[in-house]
């Protein structure tokens, strides 16, 4: 990679168009995501929480309204910014920082780390080391750390072309293309969103460096950590007709497996 290159997360991430794509978080979905983070880390309110890659501060503005010390930290300036005033909306008091996770600096503060959305696994092989590192110096002892990744058995079926408008703007294209790097185990897909008002045109490269179970987990021995469960989404494992908006999400141990999407890891320092 040039010097000069811009990393691809980077672009991905450098301005508001990325939420045209993925959409905002909704109240509920936030609910819903916050009630299985104290479910799976056993929080207490009061306990210090860590936010990382908190983007629009959904997840965090929920956790501080149920009664946690919250700090969020995202790389884009403009998602803190966002985050922020929308907080300030809300009437909670939160700790938003401007801030790169592969240079965590914090030293033993908080007793859980919450690590959502995919965003691990953005980075290149040894930054995603060194993010773990981070997160273990930033947790307390017995600290817990949630991380949301891709399923590497399920993401590289499910790459494929397509096309959608954006729900709020019918003049923004959005064209989606898979794109898989097997030598170097990258996997995603490259959006080029398209303004047919104006010819503009704007591409969102999604890449995550997707790793089998026993490469994460050495991982994260190595970080000084220890695996303690693995949850997923599997419809024929979880019940998911049972579940109601708002309630926590039914990601469970049983539900890893090949045809799951997601793959939550809880980890303790």
């Amino acid at each position: 990679m040039s010097t000069n290159q811009v990393p691809a997360w980077q672009e991905l991430h450098s301005g508001m168009l990325f939420w045209k794509f993925e959409g905002s978080l909704s109240s509920d979905h936030a609910a819903s995501g916050v009630a299985f983070m104290e479910k799976a880390t056993e929080i207490k309110k009061g306990d210090r929480v860590l936010d990382l890659g908190c983007g629009l501060g959904g997840h965090s503005i929920e956790l501080a309204h149920r009664g946690y010390d919250v700090t969020g930290l995202d790389w884009s300036e403009i998602y803190v910014n966002a985050a922020k005033r929308q907080a300030a909306e809300t009437g909670v008091s939160i700790q938003f920082l401007q801030g790169d996770m592969i240079n965590l600096a914090f030293d033993e503060q908080f007793d859980a780390v919450i690590l959502w959305g995919n965003t691990f696994g953005e980075f290149e092989h040894e930054d995603n080391v060194q993010t773990l590192y981070g997160i273990r110096r930033a947790l307390r002892k017995g600290g817990r750390v949630l991380i949301d990744t891709q399923n590497y058995q399920g993401l590289p079926d499910k790459l494929t072309q397509g096309w959608s408008f954006d729900n709020e703007d019918p003049n923004l294209l959005m064209l989606t293309q898979g794109t898989k790097d097997v030598a170097r185990a990258r996997f995603g897909f490259d959006v080029l969103a398209i303004n047919l008002a104006t010819g503009e045109r704007q591409r969102l490269p999604y890449s995550w460096r997707l790793y089998l179970l026993p490469e994460l987990e050495s991982m994260i021995r190595e970080a000084g950590m220890n695996l303690i469960t693995v949850y997923g989404d599997d419809p024929k494992k979880v019940d998911w007709k049972g579940y109601r908006r708002g309630d926590p999400y039914p990601y469970a141990p049983e539900g890893f497996t090949d045809a799951a999407a997601k793959r939550i890891l809880l980890c303790q320092a």
